[in-house]
């Protein structure tokens, strides 16, 4: 199973704690052209871009808040980072776990870590923000949350509310 390679990775974590909260959608849009991704499409509360990453699932979105005032804020940043598998839960277990141990050697220990059926891993930036990655059922996944998004992260810890609740359904978990 190929995965972005780890200076790929470091490209990305170099980028994301350079960032300077609260940034807006040309920074999305700039941190993927400088990386040769092009925009696949682009809505007022999202873009999406396909990589360069080598994988087979080749895409990344940024999730925006609306503002007029600001043209939108950059809320969330997903990327594609392991190839997309049906049938082998081995190989994306290990694809997940490899990148989470490359992190760790340059983020040190995560500051949050979810081993559910959908497991994730977070680390904080010093600039506020949370990266990390999250094994969905057939892919693993970067993510970038804002500063705002990392604190309410954090507020939720702190209040000890399941992150693997689903609001709205009665299952919140609270």
């Amino acid at each position: 199973m190929r995965t972005a390679r780890p200076d790929q990775i470091n490209d990305l974590l170099r980028t994301f704690g350079a960032l300077t909260w609260p940034d807006g959608r040309q920074t999305a849009l700039d941190l993927a052209a400088a990386r040769g991704w092009s925009v696949r499409l682009e809505t007022r509360n999202a873009v999406r871009f396909t990589t360069n990453l080598g994988t087979n699932d080749d895409r990344a979105r940024a999730f925006v808040l609306s503002d007029e005032a600001t043209g939108g804020t950059l809320d969330k940043l997903t990327v594609n980072v392991s190839d997309a598998v049906k049938e082998a839960p081995a190989e994306l277990e290990k694809a997940y776990t490899d990148l989470c141990a490359l992190v760790g050697t340059t983020l040190g220990a995560p500051v949050q870590v979810d081993r559910g059926t959908l497991p994730r891993t977070f680390w904080d930036l010093e600039n506020g923000g949370r990266v990390g990655f999250q094994q969905l059922s057939d892919i693993v996944i970067m993510i970038l949350l804002s500063r705002d998004a990392a604190d309410l992260a954090r507020d939720e810890e702190r209040l000890g509310i399941d992150p693997n609740r689903t609001p709205g359904t009665g299952h919140e978990g609270l």
